[in-house]
């Protein structure tokens, strides 16, 4: 295998790991943490949890993606005629690919958590609500 389509390859598997290691950690530090998460608004405590997960994900993925590319590396690399511009598009699509759902897997959690810290208002009965003035002086 070409040097550049070895190298497409590798980096190829380095941002999968980091991309579900981001995911994994924004999951985890928005649980773990949650009493925290709550004296700040609702962007400080995006950016927060978002930035400490991307800390996290990037020291995981130092150790890993070199594990993962050890165990990988007998089905990844032994195709011999991919060309270099072939492993670029393959590369370019799988990492599209893994952040588009780890985006969507960001904001499934950030649902999930604001709607644990604000939860629904339930609606008032009927017999309660006020009609306005206009309503009340046509009976």
């Amino acid at each position: 295998m070409d040097q550049v389509a070895l190298s497409y390859r590798i980096g190829l598997i380095e941002s999968i790991v980091l991309l579900i290691l981001l995911l994994l950690a924004f999951g985890a530090l928005t649980i773990l943490a949650r009493d925290r998460w709550l004296r700040l608004g609702n962007t400080e405590s995006l950016i927060a949890r978002l930035a400490a997960a991307i800390v996290v994900a990037s020291v995981g993925v130092g150790g890993l993606s070199r594990v993962v590319v050890d165990v990988l590396s007998g089905s990844v690399f032994t195709d011999v005629g991919l060309s270099a511009a072939a492993a670029r598009n393959q590369a370019i699509l799988g990492i599209g690919l893994v952040l588009a759902l780890t985006i969507a897997g960001i904001i499934r959690i950030e649902t999930y958590h604001r709607r644990i810290v604000n939860p629904p208002v339930p609606e008032e009965e009927a017999d309660w609500k006020v009609e306005p003035p206009e309503a009340a002086g046509r009976r």
